[in-house]
């Protein structure tokens, strides 16, 4: 006879049996790197293809393992201050536009999101018009900004704010 003592006995050992599979082996994730842009790769906030257009883009890994793409590093923004969007983020890359240039972005060119310096408030088009300089140091971001002008923001800084500017830059922007 099954009495509530014996009840409660085995349906602790089938628990802790049922627990001894979830230490052993972790579940293997796919890596999270950047990878070369491809045709038909398109950006995962305004669904337009990136392949070709000048200024910096942006890549996502997520928890899950798959990779999103970005036309600009203002459409990685958006994306990233969506609520839901952090708790999904492994790693965000950015070109560094230290090591490539602005018409035509080097595939290897890419750095963690999060350590990059941006400039914003500058004059050069990206996919979908005004976006953020991205840098792999303040030396390199001052530098162009010598020449470029616009001002200096930490990964941290950027928030919708700074993107609004962007938004309205691009509607008072002459065609």
């Amino acid at each position: 006879m099954l009495t509530r003592r014996r009840f409660i006995i085995v349906l602790g050992g089938v628990t802790l049996a049922g627990l001894s599979g979830c230490g052993g082996e972790e579940e293997e994730v796919a890596a999270c790197e950047p990878r070369p842009f491809r045709d038909d790769d398109e950006c995962a906030v305004c669904g337009m293809f990136i392949a070709g257009f000048a200024g910096p883009k942006a890549q996502a890994c997520l928890q899950d393992g798959q990779l999103l793409t970005f036309c600009s590093t203002a459409d990685l923004f958006v994306w990233l201050l969506q609520p839901d969007s952090v708790p999904q983020l492994r790693q965000a890359f950015v070109h560094d536009l230290g090591a490539t240039d602005w018409e035509h972005p080097s595939e290897d060119a890419f750095i963690p999101a999060d350590v990059a310096v941006y400039v914003t408030d500058q004059p050069l088009m990206g996919a979908m018009g005004p976006t953020l300089a991205s840098f792999g140091s303040e030396e390199a971001a001052r530098a162009f900004m010598a020449e470029h002008e616009g001002r200096l923001l930490a990964y941290e800084e950027v928030d919708v704010q700074v993107l609004n500017d962007l938004a309205r830059a691009q509607l008072h922007r002459p065609m």
